[in-house]
């Protein structure tokens, strides 16, 4: 949406530049003598690249307490900047933690730069290099990589590391061109040690404020979010990657709290207001990940907008979760939209409580109890039951009166439809922070066991069916092709077509979704082996087999669970037979569902062509320990995406592994 005068001369107070490259030639800029000299300890980056325009980020810190800085930012189509193309004054100061964002519009589609910024007495940043967005109508390829959840503590970012190595030996015309980073990008929760009880590979120091439990501490300031991003941003190899590829920047939930929504922290039994926590963080946000947000025309999102917080918690909440509003769409030539939601600040509140399953005698939340506390009012064509119908069938259904659940909000979720279904592009990337596969547990399958399937995961898109089949619905029925979801957040690798309704035999796949590890986040595995493990021993067999070598490590059967069924997993367990469980499956409940691995670190690579999507995994060696050279890759996971009509729906090729595969992936086994 255009900006104003005033909105304009704000934003350039704090930071925020919005410059255009001169017509003729390239005045130096003169600083001002005497000035202390700066630093720059937190690197450089670019974000949101378009077809002649992307955003210069930095953080210019002075080496003595002064309020302002003046520095300059040169741009150039060489490294050795003889071919400048701009070299301009800007400023900041202490109210923006003396972060700069500089939005440069007059470039050249499809065009590689290069930029610094350099501040009093020849203190210049390190190098970095961007490259703008094909033409709309470009018809050319795009390779990508997408990334999520980097914990600085539980482990070192040679994923990053590995990335750019490899990058390096890539063929130009493959290399990546730029980065999805699909959230948690900080972890504003600081355990003391890990969930086995070992230590962390590293610690973030104290919080300048921050609160201190037995177990974890946790961020609740601006200075404490800021802390976060200074420290993270002093990673050599993410560092390395900000400055090598712009960057396109969601969030989840761990730069504002765990398991949030709206203005909600989520740490104890019932949701908490934190509304202006929760405006810190987006303030924090948009300080230290560049995005183009105002600059956008005819879209909803724009920059940070700090508020008073001093009326009612209703408007507090609303006016908190609103301060940022970084939903849009971003186009990279005619081949490719790229159309970014946010899944936290808009959401309704949990469909469950947490403990409400246990109180009916059901292991987890069934997926029929989800369903009717999601769909509330509207569950069964508007006749929800009075009574949940467990236990005794005397508990009352909280959401008898209640409207059905949302992840995206209404607003958003309009237009999220409106826009996807109004690309022309060949393919329509959803950047989404949570994965939109099918994960249940299918114990159903279970014989004489009287139980139902179970949702794994309702924070995520799990415990919002309601709009899930709204959305596969809208887009089946409005004929969209090309849908793909990119994803993150559950610390695993994964891969699925999704359906409309994953009960109806007759429906066909509407989108394909492929969910990325996280880059040094612990994955999954640990936290329900410990679950397994702490006192639930009809879970164990549905998580891991105990080898019959004791000093062999456990077989983690929680992928051929999820793939293959509880069933299979649990024969496997019994009996180590692979081709005998697998007989067993699949799990009709995860339907589309081709490929997890719970027990993986890494990232995405992506190429889009006029025909085809593929797409890698990449699963890492151990990133535990501190690195010199470039951590190894264990494997890759490759798939292959043809394009599809509308009355076919899409057919995901792979898994084909390259240096090894996860169990039960491997060949298998007689």
């Amino acid at each position: 949406m255009p900006i104003s005068r005033r909105e304009m001369l704000a934003l350039m107070s704090s930071g925020t530049f919005f410059l255009a490259l001169p017509s003729s030639g390239v005045a130096s800029v003169r600083l001002p003598m005497g000035s202390p000299p700066i630093h720059f300890p937190q690197g450089v980056a670019s974000a949101d690249p378009q077809a002649n325009s992307i955003v210069l980020w930095t953080r210019a810190e002075p080496v003595e307490a002064i309020e302002a800085v003046k520095l300059s930012v040169q741009v150039a189509l060489d490294d050795s900047f003889d071919n400048m193309v701009m070299d301009t004054l800007v400023h900041t100061d202490a109210q923006s933690d003396y972060t700069v964002r500089v939005y440069l519009n007059g470039l050249q589609p499809d065009t590689r730069y290069y930029y610094r910024f350099v501040g009093p007495n020849s203190t210049t940043s390190r190098l970095g290099q961007t490259r703008t967005a094909p033409h709309p109508d470009q018809a050319k390829a795009v390779s990508m990589a997408f990334a999520s959840c980097q914990s600085y503590e539980q482990g070192y970012f040679g994923s990053w590391a590995r990335m750019l190595e490899d990058d390096e030996q890539t063929a130009a015309e493959e290399k990546i061109q730029f980065v999805l980073h699909l959230g948690d990008f900080i972890y504003e929760r600081s355990w003391h040690k890990r969930i086995d009880g070992s230590p962390q590979s590293r610690y973030i120091p104290p919080f300048p404020d921050g609160v201190d439990r037995e177990e974890y501490r946790y961020a609740t300031s601006l200075a404490d979010y800021r802390h976060l991003y200074k420290h993270y941003l002093r990673d050599p190899a993410l560092q390395a990657a900000r400055a090598r590829w712009p960057f396109i920047c969601i969030w989840d939930d761990h730069e504002y709290s765990n398991d949030n929504f709206q203005s909600y922290s989520h740490y104890d039994e019932e949701p908490l207001l934190n509304a202006k926590r929760k405006q810190d963080s987006n303030q924090a946000w948009s300080e230290f990940i560049p995005a183009v947000l105002n600059e956008l025309d005819n879209q909803p999102a724009h920059g940070f907008k700090q508020s008073s917080l001093d009326g009612a918690d209703l408007q507090n909440n609303i006016a908190a979760a609103d301060s940022l509003c970084i939903y849009r769409t971003i186009n990279w030539g005619k081949h490719l939209d790229i159309v970014l939601t946010d899944t936290r600040s808009y959401r309704s509140g949990p469909c469950v409580d947490g403990g409400l399953a246990a109180t009916l005698g059901l292991p987890m939340n069934s997926a029929t109890l989800v369903e009717i506390a999601d769909s509330g009012r509207d569950y069964n064509n508007g006749n929800p039951p009075q009574y949940l119908p467990y236990g005794d069938g005397t508990t009352a259904n909280p959401a008898a009166a209640r409207d059905p659940g949302t992840c995206l909000g209404m607003r958003q979720r309009t237009w999220f439809t409106d826009t996807i279904t109004a690309s022309t592009a060949t393919w329509k990337l959803w950047g989404n922070a949570l994965p939109i596969m099918p994960l249940q547990l299918d114990l159903s399958s279970l014989p004489f066991a009287g139980l139902e399937d179970g949702v794994f995961n309702v924070d995520a898109w799990g415990g919002y069916p309601s709009e899930v089949k709204y959305l596969m619905d809208h887009f089946a029925s409005n004929g969209v092709e090309g849908l793909v979801s990119f994803s993150g957040d559950h610390h695993l690798h994964g891969a699925a077509t999704v359906y409309g309704t994953h009960r109806d035999a007759t429906s066909r796949p509407v989108i394909a979704d492929f969910a990325c590890a996280g880059i040094s986040s612990s994955p999954l595995f640990g936290d329900i082996l410990a679950v397994a493990e702490d006192g639930n021993p009809d879970f164990q067999p549905m998580v891991y087999a105990e080898p019959d070598d004791p000093t062999a490590p456990l077989t983690p059967v929680f992928n051929m669970t999820m793939v293959h069924g509880v069933l299979a997993a649990a024969t496997y367990a019994a009996i180590g037979l692979e081709r005998i469980a697998r007989w067993l499956g699949p799990n009709e409940a995860n339907k589309g569902l081709k490929f997890v691995d719970v027990t993986a670190n890494g990232y995405g690579l992506a190429r889009f062509t006029q025909d085809q999507l593929q797409v890698e995994l990449i699963t890492m060696e151990d990133l535990t320990n501190p690195f010199e050279a470039a951590p190894n890759i264990k494997h890759r996971s490759h798939f292959e995406l043809d394009k599809w009509t509308s009355k076919e729906g899409p057919v995901l090729n792979g898994p084909v592994f390259s240096g090894g595969a996860p169990f039960p992936f491997e060949p298998p086994t007689v």
